[in-house]
């Protein structure tokens, strides 16, 4: 129940519905105020303008928000003069078609934001195309309110943000934190001696993507905003701060791995994994209240029972009768990292501390974690070969188009028949798995959505309680547009039908339209997606497992650098952590696309899972001996150490470079072997690291024989 009303309290303060807000308003808005005067066909053609541009309004820093509006708006100028101009013949039209469609999806060479501002071209484009041929006055001057209302939403956008320059910042973080403790609470289904281990793994990596996702988004928006990086005592460094921690603390929560299977036998019948279980569920609860009052911009209330429990469960773990004391060593390393995450949770509350002082030690250092976009002609001009997954994309995409306009002009069966190419546009992505999944959402969002506008319009004919639910589903559309697809698609197709009924149609034959048009179009997507020159994502793995293993050993030669003595240098450090966290969502998230592909298409499945959740459990080891590390401050390391740090190194080389004849590569990981927690001393953490390692390259080498 405290969940679903968390969830809850998260959306109506949540990033989300501020834009879908903000988006039903300036689209409202021309469209009643010139209905009022008289003119509301200018009213319709600001709105359309609207309604495309806010495609391109994605959160990020000021600067790009503003660049982003800026070419959008010019853009839906020339799309919509170039459509209203040339679509005069069939033959003209579907060269136009498929000329934009490849140019304008490329765009996604330049990063996310480009590629919206190459939907939104699009999608003027193709609506502009329903309307009857015009003078070329007409044309510009329709093109002209289209592009008046780029501008109108774009004014609004950036000064609302300017209004409130953190807002959106505070918002992120708080989501940022709420997905972290998300995956702190799946932590705690690990000692629940009831739940399935392999279904708790592929949730706590499904978890590890959005995570990855949020603090990427984050990271590009604090860094990346000048005011944020300059105010150096009031919001901005609080929020900055708070990043770091929140970063911190996740390693923290990544590094407590054990081995569930023999924790569970070993302390089944004490009780205590009930209560660890528990007291995480509980530090996760907590976690969300932080990340709900930072994205509220409310109080936050610290729950003083949590240390108290904390120091209840040592002493329990300390009076568990058990026959081998290493045993015991173990649940005091799990009480230890509780009660280190549980201080690294306080540590987030001094964001809502005012003043907060510089801490020594901590310099903010961001621009190594900034990734810099190359806009430069020759990255457009350098993907013009098949070799690009960008141009197969585009040209997929461009010829799928170019088959929706046949089918289309072929059938006539409409007067919407524009639909069949939005829908193409919108759902075909370069991974066909993706692809796929847009494909199920938009037929099933359209039925359903399609069956709730049916029945709004046959029991309400009020006009008014009409205009009210158009209301409410425009806000829903424009909410989930950026966050659930399906949710998204439910909304959109009522709200079409009530906006048409209003216009002076008949529904019934506007939502027979489009749930043909709707099929027509995913045909064609799923059919494309796997018929031309189709992205696999098995031909990708290698890549990402190659990304993956850098990183690791990236992360492993920062580790011995502490043990030996010298300093990596905590910017290197973090760096090196940062690599890990991407590179390892990476690789989860083209496994999980590839279980949504053809089965003939995967390549040794079971391999590649298990290498997945090796890496997983590497990182984490990897994590928990530096953090402890870091945290002790200690720099010690006998040469014996040494000498396993370098096995596990050459192992792990060996992964990448099949030439590499190992030596002494240790023995298989047996599974009674709990990790960092048999015993305290870093040479038995060391040598679970290397069988680990041992079992990394067999995995790998596995995967090379199947390929």
């Amino acid at each position: 129940m405290r969940h679903k009303t968390t969830a809850i309290s998260y959306f109506f303060f949540s990033q989300a519905l501020a834009d879908g807000l903000r988006i039903t308003f300036s689209i409202l808005a021309p469209v009643l105020f010139f209905r009022h005067i008289g003119m509301f066909e200018m009213g319709l053609a600001i709105s359309l303008g609207a309604i495309c541009v806010n495609i391109t309004d994605i959160p990020g820093p000021m600067i790009h928000k503003r660049n982003g509006l800026l070419v959008a708006s010019a853009l839906i100028f020339l799309a919509s003069m170039i459509s209203g101009l040339f679509h005069i013949h069939v033959v003209l039209t579907a060269l136009i078609i498929g000329a934009f469609t490849f140019f304008l999806t490329l765009f996604a060479v330049y990063g996310i934001r480009a590629a919206s501002v190459g939907s939104a071209a699009l999608l003027v484009l193709i609506l502009s195309m329903s309307h009857e041929t015009q003078s070329f006055r007409e044309v510009l001057l329709r093109s002209t309110l289209v592009g008046a209302g780029a501008l109108w939403y774009s004014a609004i956008s950036l000064l609302l943000s300017t209004m409130r320059p953190y807002r959106m910042a505070q918002r992120a973080l708080g989501e940022c934190i709420r997905e972290t403790a998300k995956f702190l609470s799946m932590k705690a289904e690990f000692y629940n001696p009831k739940t399935g281990l392999e279904n708790n793994y592929r949730n706590l990596l499904s978890q590890q993507v959005i995570v990855n996702e949020k603090q990427n988004e984050l990271r590009e928006l604090l860094f990346k905003t000048r005011q944020i990086v300059k105010d150096s005592s009031g919001t901005g460094r609080s929020l900055m701060l708070t990043f770091v921690e929140t970063v911190d603390l996740y390693e923290q929560i990544l590094a407590s791995y054990y081995n569930y299977d023999a924790i569970r036998e070993k302390y089944g019948h004490s009780g205590i994994l009930k209560k660890i279980s528990w007291l995480i569920r509980r530090m996760s609860f907590e976690l969300n209240d932080i990340g709900f009052a930072i994205q509220s911009n409310l109080a936050y209330k610290k729950d003083p029972r949590l240390s108290k429990k904390i120091e209840e469960l040592r002493t329990f773990a300390a009076n568990v009768k058990l026959g081998n004391p290493e045993d015991q060593l173990v649940l005091q390393k799990i009480t230890d990292n509780m009660d280190t995450i549980y201080h690294s949770i306080h540590e987030l509350s001094n964001y809502f501390d005012t003043g907060i002082p510089e801490k020594p030690g901590r310099p903010i250092e961001h621009k190594p974690f900034v990734n810099h976009q190359d806009y430069s002609p020759e990255v457009f001009i350098d993907n013009f070969t098949f070799q690009s997954s960008a141009f197969r994309h585009s040209l997929r995409v461009s010829i799928a188009c170019l088959a929706g306009f046949i089918v289309a002009h072929l059938l006539n069966y409409g007067n919407h028949s524009y639909w069949i190419l939005i829908t193409l546009v919108f759902i075909m992505k370069p991974a066909f798995g993706l692809t796929k999944k847009r494909n199920i959402e938009r037929l099933a969002g359209t039925a359903a959505g399609g069956i709730i506008g049916i029945i709004v319009l046959y029991f309400f004919r009020d006009p008014q309680v009409e205009f009210a639910f158009l209301l409410f589903l425009m806000v829903g559309t424009y909410t989930f547009m950026r966050i659930n697809y399906i949710a998204m698609v439910i909304f959109t197709t009522p709200y079409v039908l009530i906006m048409f009924k209003l216009l002076g149609s008949g529904y019934m034959s506007v939502i027979e339209e489009r749930i043909i048009d709707t099929g027509i179009g995913c045909s064609i997507a799923l059919l494309a997606g796997y018929l031309l020159f189709p992205k696999w994502e098995a031909e990708e793995l290698e890549d990402h497992i190659r990304h993956v293993l850098n990183a690791n050993l990236s992360y492993l030669e920062n580790f011995r650098l502490m043990v030996s003595g010298r300093s990596p240098g905590l910017v290197n450090y973090k760096l090196a952590r940062k690599e890990v966290f991407i590179s390892s969502a990476n690789l989860s998230a083209a496994f999980q696309r590839m279980l949504s592909e053809p089965r003939k298409k995967r390549r040794n499945s079971d391999k590649v899972y298990e290498f997945v959740v090796l890496n997983h459990v590497l990182s984490s080891n990897i994590a928990g001996l530096s953090a402890d590390t870091l945290s002790e401050n200690t720099a010690a390391c006998s040469v014996e150490e040494l000498k396993i740090l370098e096995k596990i190194r050459q192992e792990l080389q060996a992964c990448l470079d099949e030439k590499i004849i190992l030596k002494e590569a240790g023995e298989p990981l047996p599974r009674e072997t709990t990790a960092c927690a048999n015993n305290p001393g870093l040479k038995q953490q060391l040598e679970f690291i290397l069988r680990l390692s041992t079992d990394i390259y067999k995995a790998r080498k596995e995967i090379r024989v199947a390929d």
